[in-house]
């Protein structure tokens, strides 16, 4: 956060205090055509709006989808484990055990991986030995039917949902980058500007370039957070994943 914060607006408070020493020693120069002037830093202006809100949207766009996901996925999965308290033993307690197991794997091991771009195997697995156990459960009454056909459903949807997330964690955001060099050019444009131009060195001027340097650099450093959905303060954590995962445990405590 300093690199991108501080630093730019103590350089931009340096080169104005600068510049105030060379105007003092050099000759003055005819004021620049304020109009024009105004007007190109006006659509610098919108141009850097335009382009940060569009980053911002989608780029908050894909935490927000991994979480409905996420939370789908674990509310799916938390079902499956209550419906298959009618099938008998030993499948029913099978079942139990590997909806536990994925709960735990994603919250303690794949979150972590997808956060890296990477994809973790043992989920995939996971999924595909409840579902043939799921597959195997007898449907000799209608509760015992009712209760695999429902829970083959949830299979789909955490299926579904799983996938979904594991895309959105580990797409390579190109757009979103595009989006977000752009708006960094932005603010690098909208602090060089009035220093390109020569902007009167006064020490309101040279207060206000430092407030807006500063401002721009904290857009941006939140900008940056937005890249990494699984972690930083706007990162989407496995919260539904161990709340079905505990909801488990009280479960087996209990002995129901």
């Amino acid at each position: 956060m300093l690199l991108v914060v501080v630093l730019p607006a103590l350089l931009v408070a340096g080169l104005l205090v600068l510049g105030k020493r060379r105007k003092r020693a050099g000759p003055t120069r005819p004021d620049s055509d304020s109009d024009s002037l105004s007007f190109v830093g006006g659509v610098l202006n919108a141009l850097f709006t335009v382009v940060l809100a569009f980053y911002i949207v989608f780029a908050w766009q894909d935490g927000d989808d991994i979480e409905k996901a996420s939370t789908t996925e674990a509310n799916a999965l938390t079902d499956t484990y209550w419906q298959v308290s009618s099938a008998p033993e030993p499948a029913a307690s099978t079942i139990r055990s590997l909806a536990a197991r994925y709960a735990t794997r994603v919250a303690e091991h794949e979150w972590a991986a997808l956060d890296q771009g990477r994809t973790d195997p043992e989920v995939d697995a996971v999924l595909a030995s409840m579902r043939a156990e799921v597959t195997d459960l007898p449907a000799d009454t209608e509760q015992q039917k009712s209760a695999r056909e429902q829970a083959l459903q949830n299979i789909r949807v955490i299926d579904e949902n799983h996938r979904e997330r594991v895309e959105q964690a580990t797409d390579d955001q190109v757009f979103n980058t595009v989006l977000l060099v752009a708006s960094i050019i932005g603010a690098l444009l909208m602090v060089t500007f009035p220093l390109l131009i020569g902007i009167s060195p006064t020490a309101a001027n040279i207060a206000t370039m430092v407030l807006l340097t500063l401002t721009l650099g904290f857009t941006i450093f939140v900008s940056l957070q937005l890249m990494h959905p699984l972690h930083g303060p706007f990162g989407v954590e496995p919260g539904p994943f161990r709340t079905a995962l505990e909801s488990f445990e009280g479960t087996l405590l209990t002995g129901a």
